[in-house]
């Protein structure tokens, strides 16, 4: 029988397809633990802060882990839905979530306990934080927040406030700021952030408390006139806003709209060690950076230890709000 031969064509097109698949992504990929696509679940709907975040880290967590990694939103319960899909999840890494200081906020208050951010999951670090802003709609009688507070002193509960979920960051935020004035506004709940927008443009609402970037449109327009950022500095995106303490209302940024990076209860050590890691790399990225920086954020690098401090401080402030409020979901 005679014996195949080899050409030189057959032998440089094996050769170029040996060289094409070792330039394939899945084949230069730095080793990690993921065998298979990463499931990062968000508890927003897409569009919003929560999602914006999830995805900037997506992208360099998946060239780093060498697999797809697939954003999912989940929304429901305040957030907590997709804490409780996460914290039932296998704890081998490959279904995180990015959760917001909201979920702390709605477990909180509930009567009902939903799975709990703080007790049910693995924290692995930090993602970014951003103070709320405090606008106003632009026939509002008041110009500074020294106004504003005379304002609603002078007519207790007439301006309404917009939140997205009964005891969750905004909702905690605002009451917050009523227990520091001695003041008393009307919460509007709101199934979505969208919505809530539409009606404090419509002046259904009087008074919108948001991340920068959800507001930072419309009061470049002059629809809404700012009063304080509620942090601890000055926002990048409007530089000659005052702090809530310069304002003269300290205290405001126990509550601020910050992310973080989790897994299920339970997750090895060496994992959350790995993809803690991970992401203090991808908060480097010139165009996570980029992309938080005009979402009006700040990365915020650090351990899983960092986290979990974080969500006890964010504990013992909601709760003492919660109870001075009397906030309940039941």
């Amino acid at each position: 029988m005679q014996k195949p031969m080899v050409t030189r064509r057959i032998f440089l097109g094996a050769g170029a397809a040996l060289t094409a698949t070792l330039a394939a992504p899945s084949i230069l990929r730095a080793k990690s633990f993921a065998t298979h696509p990463v499931r990062l679940f968000v508890g927003t709907a897409a569009a919003g802060s929560n999602d914006l975040v999830a995805r900037l880290i997506a992208v360099p967590l998946e060239k780093m882990l060498g697999q797809p990694v697939a954003v999912e939103n989940r929304p429901g319960g305040a957030t907590t839905m997709s804490v409780g899909l996460v914290a039932n999840a296998r704890p081998d890494g490959h279904t995180l979530l990015v959760s917001s200081s909201a979920a702390v906020a709605t477990y909180i208050a509930s009567a009902t306990k939903p799975p709990s951010l703080v007790d049910d999951l693995s924290h692995i670090g930090m993602i970014c934080d951003g103070a709320f802003i405090y606008a106003v709609h632009k026939d509002v009688p008041a110009k500074t927040t020294e106004e504003f507070i005379t304002l609603l002193k002078s007519e207790p509960g007439k301006i309404r406030y917009g939140a997205t979920g009964t005891g969750g960051g905004i909702h905690l935020s605002g009451a917050l700021f009523q227990q520091k004035t001695g003041t008393e506004m009307t919460v509007i709940q709101y199934a979505n952030a969208g919505m809530r927008l539409t009606e404090l443009l419509a002046n259904q609402t009087q008074l919108g408390i948001a991340g920068a970037a959800v507001l930072s449109q419309q009061i470049k327009s002059g629809a809404l006139r700012p009063l304080f950022i509620a942090g601890t500095e000055r926002t990048t995106l409007f530089p000659d806003l005052p702090t809530g303490a310069e304002a003269g209302v300290g205290g405001l940024e126990g509550i601020s709209n910050w992310f973080g990076l989790h897994g299920p209860k339970g997750l090895d050590p060496q994992i959350a060690a790995e993809l803690n890691g991970m992401l203090q790399t991808a908060l480097k990225d010139p165009k996570v950076e980029e992309g938080m920086a005009a979402a009006g954020f700040f990365a915020v690098p650090g351990s899983s230890q960092d986290l979990a401090a974080r969500l006890q401080k964010d504990v013992a402030v909601m709760t003492e709000v919660v109870n001075t409020g009397g906030i309940r979901i039941e």
